[in-house]
């Protein structure tokens, strides 16, 4: 025990060091590569040419390839995370510096085909991969969107979900309920990652999700209004839902992912690349960013890291 009280002294004493003037902790949030390479292919395909940052994120990604090829989510997860690394892939080769030829890339591409190719990606990546023109959507959505209209009297309805669950799935209700996707001249050409390209995916394989949303669509067909009026005021609401929880900063309360997904969403809506509410959003993703080894590499934080871990350390000093 006494061994322990030492560490945790040790480790308040370091934290105190560390803080700032104004009483914060400004640390990398390091959640692995996907923000980063979410981040080169939102920019690329706003087509917003900012290379240093591109680059610099290119450099992070490249820097954290295993021998393998992969890419890993945790650093002791086995041989490597298929979805990290069709994400790393499809930056590296979006950013324009790197084409599928290069030995690295060749490696990267050997593991995506071994481990499943495209259709074995997560439901995340597969939305993502949606949105930008790479695959297909389900011929039904995979959460309809007039859940969002559910009273709270029923069994489960929008508010049963977190804040950051439902920061999530307003704008993937919204993208999916368009179908909306949207490729530049840029865009590279993932089909050669399909291994069963002609076989529609359902994108939902567990029993117990298919379960779950046929309980959901009852309740919905319990809704008073026709299914066209209906479709539509659950997509005002959602755009409302996120419209009204844009922080100073334009991100969707301040969580990278959620930004993303609604900046999307919101093109998915008619709205331009250059309006200023989505040229806000991206100005405060932007704003994520750190540098690594000094201006040599740049990474994304899952979201506005100061305050949420000021927040954990604070608590941590007052509990040790």
């Amino acid at each position: 025990m006494g061994g322990t009280r030492k560490s945790m002294d040790w480790i308040i004493e370091t934290l105190r060091k560390e803080q700032a003037p104004d009483g914060s902790w400004d640390f990398p949030f390091d959640t692995g590569i996907s923000t980063d390479a979410y981040m080169i292919i939102l920019l690329r395909t706003l087509e917003i040419n900012d290379e240093e940052l591109i680059q610099g994120l290119c450099r992070r990604i490249l820097g954290k390839q295993e021998k393998n090829g992969a890419w890993k989510l945790f650093y002791d997860e086995g041989e490597g995370n298929l979805s990290a690394t069709l994400e790393a892939y499809y930056a590296l080769i979006y950013s324009g510096y790197y084409s599928n030829s290069e030995p690295k890339l060749r490696k990267a591409k050997k593991f995506i085909l071994e481990h499943g190719g495209l259709g074995e990606v997560s439901t995340f990546t597969k939305i993502m991969l949606a949105i930008t023109g790479q695959y297909k959507w389900p011929s039904f959505s995979p959460m309809p969107i007039e859940i969002i209209l559910l009273p709270s009297s029923f069994p489960v309805n929008f508010y049963s979900f977190s804040v950051f669950g439902r920061a999530n799935i307003t704008p993937i209700m919204i993208l999916a309920a368009k179908r909306f996707s949207l490729k530049t001249s840029k865009s590279p050409d993932l089909s050669e990652l399909h291994l069963n390209r002609d076989q529609e995916d359902s994108w939902i394989q567990s029993s117990e999700w298919r379960s779950f949303l046929s309980f959901i669509e009852e309740g919905i067909k319990s809704l008073i209004g026709l299914p066209v009026e209906l479709h539509r005021l659950a997509i005002d609401r959602a755009r409302k839902y996120m419209l009204d929880r844009i922080e100073p900063d334009g991100t969707f309360l301040s969580y990278y992912s959620c930004t993303f997904l609604m900046i999307f969403a919101l093109l998915s809506l008619g709205y331009k690349k250059t309006d200023p509410v989505i040229t806000k959003a991206v100005a405060g993703i932007k704003s994520m960013q750190c540098e690594i080894d000094g201006a040599a590499a740049y990474a994304i934080h899952h979201c506005g890291c100061v305050e949420y871990i000021s927040n954990w350390f604070c608590f941590a000093i007052c509990r040790g």
